[in-house]
This record gives structure tokens, C-alpha cells and sequence, in this order.
């Protein structure tokens, strides 16, 4: 029931991935006042209501509301719920484009940490030059970090990156202002330090400039680097997007070539687009929790609900849980 677009656009988005995903079943969590009058609508057909159920939630977590409400006043809310039913086994992941905080905060402390896992961490898939993802964590659920927690991120991107993404042997780096071994904070070092003897590709320090030419795969940092990386970027690509559509606006022959440029243009916009991944998984629960943006249209809901359906497929909290326990202190 959360985000800018709520229900409608997370109707269509569930309905698109019904369609494409034959084996997937939902859950549509909220008030089912709201919901069912709106089902048939957005294309609900007898055949596709055989795998979904609606589970009646009263409240919505609204940006206005804090975090924590979801722990005494809006308990009933859809976000509580949501993660109740993955708690309880009744569904293997929770996918929510509503209040981030709230999301975290259910996710935390109603599915639970995994075992050996301090802080769960933020994960964005962001294109590169090179065509291909890359993976920056934490984004935002940890804005003070130690080294420890650091080196967490880095081993639960490189899980993510190789189960649920498909990549082989991901290359996993630590943020820092230099690639030499020396440059960065005392932080970064020490969880540098602790990551050469893991079983992963650890390949050093990243600089800015490596999460965008592809020459790593993960990018681990602490929330606060991770969120305005973040922020920064979307804004600059919209910025780009809209920059280059106005300057092909500004004369006949302007809008000529722009016409020209179209399908290039679709192209490049694609891989800017958030909407293609979806959302971001909060890496380090016992399950799955994918947490989208607030502006979510409903491609962006079917692409978080398809990287739920594969985190669920590839078991991704059970690899993450196995090779964190390689980090933990051996008695």
C-alpha cells in the first residue's frame, strides 16, 4: 500500500509478473477494502487470482510517519504484515515500494538478522560503462560503520552479485580515495585488512570513478558515502536525460536529429533507469526484502518482485548466512 503509486501501480506491476512468471505466487498485502474493488481492473483474471491471496492490513506506513510506528501505533499496518507472513513461513520474501525506514525496521526486527550478521546493509545495482551491474552497499541503512561491518557488506554483495545476478567470481572492492593499499581511513583499511584471506575476489581499494567503468563488480562502503553516491547519481542521470531532450528541442534541426537519435537514445535512458532493477535487497535478514523507490511505476514493482522471485530461488539468505560464518571469530 506504500509509495508514491500505491495500489494502482503495484496492481499492475503484480499483474505484469504473474503473467511472465508462471511459478510465482502472491501475497498482495493491505487494506482489502481498497484492494479488491481494484482487481479486476488491473487485469486479475480467474486464472491469475488461483495464485494470489489478499491479506487484509488497516494501516499504511505514510512518509509523514516514523520508522518505528509499525512497532506500537500502526502494527496492523501493510509492511508489518508483510513481513509477519515471511517470518512465519507463509512467504519466502517481502517486496515493498513504500516508507524505506519502515521497510528496514520491519524487515530487522520483525524477520529477524541472520546469525553473525551486525547490520544488515542496503544493496543498488548500478549500471557501468561496460553494460554490466554494479553493486554498491550499504546505501543507506548504516550511516556509522566499523571495519567489521564494512567487510560484512562486501562479502553479502559478492553473494548477491554471484546468486542472484549471475556473475562469476564477482570483484569485490572497498570505497576509498585511492587504489593504493595505504590510501583511505583507518576503517577501510582494517576491513580491507579483513577481507584478503576470505574466499572471495577481493581486489582492493575502488575509487569513485570504479562504479561506473565496470572494473569491479561490488563496491562496499558505509551508508553514509553509500546514500549520497546514491542520491547523487539518480540525480545526475536525470539531469543528463533531461539536458540532452531540451537541447534537441531547440531548433527544426535540433528536433531532426533528435528524432534520429530516438532509438539511442531509449537505449541509454534504459540503462540509467532504476526501474530496471527494480529495487534494492536488504542483504543480511532471514529472507528476502526488497525495497523499492517511492516513485515506483509498475515496471519498477515487476522487476523488484523478479529480483525477490530469484533472491527466493537461489536461497541468497542461506549462501549469505554460510559465508558470513567464515568471518565470525573461530573458538
Amino acid at each position: 500500500m506504500g509509495g508514491d503509486h500505491a495500489p494502482h501501480a503495484t496492481l499492475q506491476g503484480a499483474r505484469e509478473a504473474l503473467e511472465a512468471w508462471p511459478g510465482l505466487q502472491l501475497l498482495l498485502v493491505g487494506n482489502e477494502g481498497i484492494i479488491r474493488p481494484e482487481l479486476g481492473r488491473y487485469g486479475f483474471t480467474p486464472a491469475l487470482m488461483t495464485r494470489v491471496e489478499l491479506v487484509h492490513a488497516f494501516h499504511t506506513v505514510v512518509m509523514e510517519d516514523k520508522a518505528t510506528c509499525i512497532l506500537k501505533e500502526k502494527k496492523d499496518s501493510s509492511i508489518r504484515v508483510a513481513a509477519q507472513l515471511v517470518r512465519e513461513g507463509r512467504a519466502h520474501g517481502v517486496v515493498s515500494m513504500g516508507h524505506t525506514g519502515a521497510a528496514m525496521v520491519a524487515s530487522v526486527l520483525v524477520i529477524g538478522k541472520l546469525e553473525g550478521v551486525d547490520r544488515p546493509a542496503l544493496a543498488s545495482v548500478l549500471p557501468n560503462m561496460k553494460g554490466g551491474p554494479t553493486v554498491l552497499l550499504d546505501v543507506g541503512a548504516n550511516v556509522d560503520c566499523r571495519a567489521e561491518h564494512i567487510a560484512q557488506f562486501a562479502v553479502m554483495g559478492s553473494v548477491y552479485a554471484e546468486q542472484v545476478l549471475g556473475l562469476e567470481r564477482p570483484r569485490v572492492g572497498i570505497l576509498s580515495v585511492g587504489e593504493e593499499d595505504g590510501k583511505g581511513t583507518d576503517v577501510t583499511k582494517d576491513a580491507s585488512a579483513m577481507l584478503r584471506g576470505m574466499e572471495i575476489r577481493f581486489e582492493g581499494n575502488a575509487e569513485g570513478r570504479d562504479i561506473w567503468n565496470g572494473n569491479f563488480d561490488v563496491i562496499a562502503c558505509d551508508g553514509f558515502v553509500g546514500n549520497v553516491v546514491l542520491k547523487s547519481s539518480e540525480a545526475l542521470a536525470e539531469g543528463i536525460i533531461g539536458g540532452l531532450r531540451e537541447s534537441f528541442m531547440e531548433s527544426a534541426l535540433t528536433k531532426f536529429a533528435g528524432l534520429l537519435a530516438k532509438p539511442a537514445m531509449k537505449r541509454f535512458k534504459k540503462k540509467l533507469d532504476y526501474a530496471e532493477y527494480g529495487g534494492a535487497p536488504l542483504l543480511g535478514v532471514k529472507g528476502v526484502s526488497i525495497i523499492g523507490h517511492g516513485r515506483s511505476d509498475a515496471k519498477a514493482v515487476r522487476n523488484a518482485i523478479r529480483a525477490a522471485l530469484r533472491a527466493a530461488e537461489h536461497h541468497l539468505h542461506e549462501r549469505i548466512q554460510e559465508r558470513v560464518a567464515l568471518l565470525l571469530p573461530k573458538d
